[in-house]
């Protein structure tokens, strides 16, 4: 026999438990209690999204500070698992990760009327109704968990287009996913540049220096400069751009600034490919040369 009980939120946050790491099956009940109890909207960035009843917005990083775990990738892997099985569905876009929660709607939001006495009664009616519907083995009921849903098909959410590689951390507590499709194209516009290695040498960065962090929108923004510098470091250019030009030493320089203020000079035009004058005659001092 399935039976529910009534919990309020308050319980994560209560003076009476301490701060501390909290397990999965809480972590699943958190997902409930924070979920929006009725429709509302959230910012993101310079755009409002709806928030639908039963539903929230939230970034790894934050679930995974809330939970005390050790990592965001121990939260993505609990999400995927909650997923699979149908509990949650899960959509990622501009940094934040919408969650809905299946069975919301029919174990959460009971049917009530207005009034004190009124609304004590509804609830009391509705969670009756739910009770005896569970009881009653008459009447065919094939969803009598609130964990797994049809609400949420395992169909419904397409597979991404491409795997994640990794996740760079931007502002406001927000993740921007690179994918595999992300590096192929980079790779092709900087070939000079281990552009994997570089991006974990960029999430580093972003970890070590949080108030240098780029919004979500401009974060591509951010790999592609950093890239285009180590494709210059290298001395190497994308294909099409032309043959590298060879970097000269310091003794060449040197030559090279000397024969500039010899022909300046002897008013010889460098661009004249005309024979040298060999009856002009300069007299070097002591600063035009080195010993």
């Amino acid at each position: 026999m399935s039976r529910w009980v009534r919990l309020q939120t308050s319980v994560f946050s209560h003076e009476v438990f301490p701060r501390e790491t909290i397990s999965q099956r809480e972590a699943w009940i958190w997902l409930i209690a924070n979920a929006a109890w009725k429709d509302t909207t959230h910012r993101v960035g310079n755009t409002v999204v709806d928030v639908p009843a039963g539903s929230l917005l939230v970034t790894l990083r934050g679930l995974q500070k809330e939970w005390g775990w050790s990592s965001d990738h121990r939260v993505r892997n609990f999400l995927n698992v909650l997923e699979s099985q149908r509990m949650v569905a899960l959509n990622t876009g501009a940094g934040k990760t919408h969650i809905t929660i299946c069975n919301y709607g029919e174990y959460q939001n009971l049917p009530h009327t207005s009034g004190a006495d009124g609304a004590q009664s509804g609830r009391t009616a509705g969670a009756e109704r739910a009770h005896k519907r569970n009881q009653n083995t008459n009447t065919p009921y094939t969803n009598t968990s609130s964990f797994q849903s049809d609400v949420c098909p395992e169909t419904d959410k397409p597979a991404p287009a491409s795997p994640t590689v990794l996740e760079l951390p931007a502002l406001k507590g927000e993740m921007v996913l690179v994918s595999e499709a992300d590096v192929a194209e980079w790779g092709e516009a900087f070939p000079a540049v281990d552009v994997r290695q570089q991006l974990s040498a960029m999430k580093a960065w972003l970890n070590a220096n949080q108030k240098n962090r780029k919004t979500s929108t401009g974060m591509k923004r951010f790999v592609v400069s950093w890239l285009g510098r180590e494709q210059d470091r290298s001395g190497r250019v994308p294909s099409g751009a032309g043959p590298p030009r060879p970097r000269k030493t310091h003794f060449q320089e040197t030559q090279d600034r000397a024969r500039r203020a010899i022909n300046e000079a002897l008013g010889i035009n460098e661009n004249d490919n005309s024979d040298f004058d060999s009856g002009n005659v300069i007299d070097l001092g002591r600063s035009h040369y080195r010993s």
